[in-house]
């Protein structure tokens, strides 16, 4: 038989009844709690600030101030600072700013020496490093590159109600991944979204982007302001249930910061997915307080995705809406000239347009060669008034057309006024026996 050692277990004092209760008793219920209280915070995340504790420039000439906050050392203690503290620099001094444990109590000491590797550092004296501050010429330099932030340890994290569930660090047979999220599948968890740590993204669902998209060479933002929850914490994961404008429901599992507030400091609010530390050149995904998503890297959406908002360029960027659009009607008016030069495979008609007051119908007619069957075919609808879109969506999805074979669409549309001419214009889109892609598009025009 092989028996395996483990670790030290924690002491808990017994007591029985009459036991007088002297120092060293009470002392050691303390202890016992203090060291299952280390040891839950040394080994669940990384040491570092929790929150505040910012090194900033002060008003006056010469002097940094650091903000208050809370941070934990390497061995699980607390490290509090309850009040700004404002200190005076000389002229060349270049120091490192850190809060440590001495003496029974938290210290903020300032050391000219760079702060020793973590292997280094010692349960009597774990410094945990704020940043560093220079003066020279009478301006203070604020460098937060060094300033060490908490990292959670773990693996997975699981919303409350199951069935989705968020990942950190490598994962089995996928050692590159940073962050992913996943849902339920049929046989297990399926991908949903992922960051890799060479910063690639990926979308692997269906996908909705609402909001003000932008692009500028390999970077994507995604500007969408989220209204605050009522009482949003520092950070927290839950799972919410919110009804879309199209009146359908969507659940989600959602990551989120606090809402900023008058005079808390916008960078204690964010969120980064990075590698070996913060900074442009190691941020993989970045989250700030006022709901901007920027993705550094790549974004590769291998689902079916639609971006809505209104466009919001760059300086020196094009934007992906923009961009879209040119992609899309280029592809149309391409599409257009093939389906008058040859017999496609997967063809989009209407027939039976009509109108009633406000509101315009249609059959919109799918259909298939008698060469090949199409299956998973899919058709987007678009309409268009006088001077703006009306709306736009999926009108049918995953429909399976076996060769020389028609499906019909009935569709009413409120275009919200009579005497109204509008343009319909449907793209499908499938995939042939062969495994590749078929298209056929509409486009007519109807009047209330």
């Amino acid at each position: 038989m092989t028996q395996a050692t483990i670790g030290s277990q924690i002491r808990r004092p017994t007591y029985r009844e009459g036991q007088l209760l002297e120092a060293a008793e009470l002392q050691a219920e303390q202890e016992s709690r203090t060291d299952a209280l280390t040891r839950h915070e040394g080994n669940i995340h990384t040491p570092g600030v929790i929150t505040g504790l910012q090194v900033t420039a002060a008003a006056t000439a010469g002097d940094v101030q650091i903000q208050p906050g809370l941070a934990i050392d390497g061995p699980g203690r607390y490290l509090l600072l309850e009040r700004s503290l404002t200190t005076t620099l000389a002229d060349g001094e270049d120091v490192t700013v850190s809060i440590v444990w001495r003496q029974g109590a938290a210290q903020i000491e300032l050391s000219d020496r760079p702060p020793p590797a973590q292997a280094d550092r010692t349960q009597d004296a774990w410094p945990v490093v704020l940043g560093q501050a220079a003066l020279s010429g009478g301006t203070v330099t604020v460098r937060a590159d060094a300033r060490e932030e908490l990292q959670l340890r773990a693996a997975t994290l699981s919303a409350p109600a199951g069935g989705s569930r968020v990942l950190l660090g490598g994962q089995s047979g996928r050692r590159v991944q940073i962050l992913g999220v996943q849902l339920a599948g049929g046989a297990g968890w399926e991908e949903v979204t992922a960051v890799d740590a060479d910063g690639s993204c990926r979308i692997s669902a269906d996908a909705d982007l609402d909001g003000e998209l932008q692009a500028d060479g390999g970077r994507m933002i995604l500007d969408t302001a989220v209204p605050a929850p009522p009482a949003a914490a520092p950070w927290s994961l839950y799972r919410a249930t919110f009804t879309r404008p199209d009146h359908t429901v969507a659940e989600q599992l959602r990551l989120e910061v606090g809402e900023l507030k008058s005079g808390v400091d916008p960078h204690a609010l964010e969120l980064f997915v990075a590698q070996n530390g913060t900074g442009t050149v190691n941020d993989l995904l970045h989250v700030d307080a006022s709901g901007t998503v920027t993705i550094p890297g790549n974004l590769v959406v291998e689902g079916v995705a639609t971006a809505t908002g209104s466009p919001s360029p760059l300086p020196a960027g094009t934007t992906l809406s923009s961009l879209a659009a040119q992609e899309a009607d280029l592809l149309a008016s391409a599409q257009l000239v093939l389906n008058q030069l040859t017999n496609t495979d997967l063809q989009a008609g209407h027939a039976s347009v009509g109108h009633s007051n406000t509101r315009v119908s249609y059959t919109l007619q799918l259909t298939s060669s008698s060469a090949t069957a199409v299956n998973g075919v899919s058709a987007y609808e678009t309409v268009t008034g006088p001077t703006s879109p009306i709306s736009r969506g999926f009108v049918a999805q995953d429909i399976s057309l076996p060769a020389g074979s028609t499906a019909n669409v009935a569709r009413t549309i409120d275009v919200g006024a009579t005497g109204l001419t509008v343009t319909i214009a449907v793209v499908a889109i499938g995939v042939g026996q062969d495994g590749q892609p078929r298209i056929g598009t509409d486009n007519f025009q109807a009047g209330t």
